[in-house]
């Protein structure tokens, strides 16, 4: 082609700094983020999910966890006056009997 430029050979937009990076770089970079995901995951490992997060946990609408609760297959572990909240612990359980599809 002999319209295409190397990633290198092209122009940079006006005022974007160029950032050179080798693979040391890159992978000191990666282990450093992974390393404060997994403080975060851990972190938030007894804490209480909401409806919407319980859904995203899980991979599932809100919606589908309130009709989840309203048929019985999901007991909330608590509430927040009528918002029910939901513990990792019994997400995963439930997810386990549904047989992994939820």
């Amino acid at each position: 082609m002999a319209g295409a430029q190397a990633t290198s050979e092209r122009r940079r937009p006006f005022g974007m700094p160029a950032l050179r990076a080798d693979e040391r770089f890159v992978e000191a970079l990666a282990a450093s983020v992974a390393e404060q995901v997994a403080e975060r995951l851990r972190g938030e490992g007894d804490g209480f999910l909401n409806p919407e997060a319980a859904g995203r946990y899980i991979c599932v609408s809100r919606r589908r966890i309130h009709e989840l609760t309203s048929a019985g297959l999901l007991e909330p572990d608590g509430y927040d006056g009528r918002t029910p909240l939901y513990r990792r612990q019994t997400l995963d359980e439930y997810v386990t009997r549904a047989g992994g599809s939820p």
